[in-house]
């Protein structure tokens, strides 16, 4: 059975989530942050016909959807919310733990892009951070400018002004300056009361090989490990791998993104 999941269902989606921090923290910063009732972040909840068990649980934030599966999950009852929700789908958090994919429950749209990535997360007795001489803060508002500057020619870290501006104040933002201009910068996606997702690791290719990164990323951990919370990433290049594990990260397995468009997107545009 498939329910839209409210408010006073925010202790059951919880633990639910909760089970699996580090591969959910999406969903427990959502549901921390916005609850479960606001027009664009919505769930769901799979329910055993049986025992009435929550067995999944599906998010909705924009157009992006994410999905937390336990044993029995009704996967098709999920496929059939995406496909008939009128804010429609362009991203899948496809990080299923009990099926292959959940791409082949979804009628209405197909894949045209797929990033598989790394999940690593930080034990608290597993840090190990290295004394930098570059200069690292935290950045506030009053570097707003010179990151949306930044950010802006980052690739495929590039941010919008808003994409700056939720971190500043809703998270953390870390930077490593030389002569008072930004050479790297990390910040953190989603905060939830035991973890964080870091993101936007970006240094200029002008400015890479020298540490700068490292520094910033050293000292955005500290920050979070001195809030007890544990640092959780996804990476891609190899080299990154290298300079998160010398900090003491471990994998945990897979991570992937999925760019979704309508199956008939493709001959609308032909």
């Amino acid at each position: 059975m498939i329910r839209r999941l409210l408010n006073p269902d925010y202790d059951l989606a919880h633990a639910f989530c909760a089970q699996n921090p580090a591969l959910n923290l999406y969903f427990l910063g959502n549901l921390e942050s916005l609850g479960l009732e606001t027009d664009y972040c919505q769930f769901w909840g799979s329910f055993d016909e049986n025992t009435g068990d929550l067995n999944g649980v599906l998010n909705r934030y924009m157009d992006g959807w994410n999905i937390a599966d336990g044993p029995g999950c009704d996967y098709a009852g999920f496929g059939i919310v995406v496909d008939e929700h009128p804010a429609g789908a362009a991203r899948l958090q496809d990080n299923t733990r009990h099926a292959e994919s959940f791409l082949p429950y979804l009628t209405r749209y197909r894949p045209v892009d797929e990033v598989v990535e790394y999940l690593c997360e930080l034990d608290p007795a597993a840090f190990s951070p290295t004394a930098y001489t570059w200069r690292t803060k935290r950045a506030t508002m009053d570097d707003y400018d010179a990151l949306c500057a930044f950010y802006a020619d980052a690739g495929t870290m590039a941010r919008t002004p808003r994409g700056v501006e939720r971190p500043l104040l809703h998270g953390r933002v870390f930077v490593t300056e030389i002569a008072g201009d930004i050479v790297s910068s990390v910040l953190t996606n989603a905060e939830t009361q035991t973890a964080a997702m870091i993101g936007g690791v970006y240094t200029p290719p002008e400015h890479r090989g020298h540490g700068y990164a490292a520094a910033a990323m050293t000292a955005l951990c500290a920050s979070l490990l001195d809030d007890e919370l544990r640092p959780v990433l996804y990476y891609h290049h190899p080299a990154a791998g290298t300079i998160y594990r010398r900090l003491g990260f471990t994998d945990l397995g897979l991570w992937k993104a999925v760019r979704l468009e309508t199956c008939d997107q493709k001959q609308e545009v032909l």
